[in-house]
């Protein structure tokens, strides 16, 4: 893969989780000092990925011989900037059956906690049950081709931020990396960005993000009070590309009552995750190519008879 340098390659299929070529990616002030919730739960009980195998959880759902959820803890694992995962999760039981090597192959912590009836509020629960452990690192269990030099590189950003920043990755990258890959883009005046399902809570000054939130989900079906909530000058301006990225997350940081941040990744997979069987498939040849592309940097490293 272009964007992937191959030591990346090399950690992501270590066993042991603790392979040194890890520690070329971004390490910084930034290690071990994240607490990562992975929001497993499902949203619907009819997820079209689910579905295909007849399950319920996506989370739970095989993506080239390990499920997602997994995939997620393995690269949080391996990251120089997690000390430890709380997976948010409907069942316990059904989730350790599922993987049974989260509770024994990484040297971090790795626990999981009940959903709650919200994602909002799934989210305050984890932080509540970790106590003062701060930062916060929050993702999702469809992130299957999260890498630890992604998380490394965004935790650092973070840690540099404010106390709320979001990942995203500009356009430019997957229209480089995969052309093909349909994603929905915020515009902005300077580019187009789409999310990468990656955010920090550095500190206590992001919890108003949580009030904000808890008031968006009670007006989900009343459209017109979203609008009125985020500023329909916010919401127009952003709609005819009359701000920049920063000038756009400064109004946010109003509006929410936090000091909000963006942080630009430069992996195009950063932002591709498994929403559809489509993404799903995507995913699967990405993989795929992942493994290969190790397997021809090893055949190099073999010593010539």
């Amino acid at each position: 893969m272009k964007e992937m340098a191959m030591y990346e390659f090399a950690a992501a299929h270590q066993p042991n989780h603790s392979n040194t070529l890890t520690r070329l990616s971004e390490a910084t002030a930034s290690e071990r000092s994240f607490t990562a919730v992975v929001l497993a739960g499902a949203r619907c009980s009819n997820d079209p990925v689910a579905s295909i195998f007849g399950g319920q959880y996506k989370a739970l759902v095989p993506i080239c011989g390990k499920p997602m959820v997994e995939r997620v803890i393995d690269a949080l694992a391996s990251s120089n900037s997690v000390k430890r995962v709380v997976v948010v999760f409907d069942d316990a039981e059904m989730l350790h059956k599922s993987c049974p090597n989260i509770g024994e192959n990484y040297n971090i912590p790795v626990e999981v906690i009940p959903c709650r009836e919200s994602i909002c509020r799934s989210v305050a629960g984890a932080l509540e049950s970790t106590g003062d452990e701060w930062p916060f690192l929050v993702t999702t269990a469809d992130h299957a081709l999260l890498t630890p030099a992604m998380v490394d590189r965004f935790c650092s950003e973070a840690l540099n931020g404010g106390s709320l920043s979001v990942g995203f990755v500009e356009k430019k990258h997957l229209d480089a990396e995969h052309p093909g890959s349909k994603r929905t883009y915020l515009p902005f005046r300077e580019t187009q960005l789409s999310g990468a399902n990656l955010f920090a809570f550095t500190n206590k000054g992001a919890l108003p993000v949580l009030d904000f939130w808890r008031q968006i989900e009670m007006k989900r079906k009343k459209p017109w009070q979203l609008f009125k909530a985020f500023g329909y000058r916010n919401l127009l301006g952003l709609l005819f590309k009359r701000y920049t990225v920063d000038e756009a997350f400064a109004r946010a940081s109003t509006v929410l009552g936090v000091e909000a941040s963006a942080v630009r990744l430069p992996f195009a997979e950063a932002a591709i995750d498994v929403d559809t069987p489509k993404d799903y498939h995507q995913v699967t040849q990405i993989l795929q190519d992942r493994t290969d592309a190790l397997h021809s940097f090893e055949a190099q490293l073999q010593p010539v008879s």
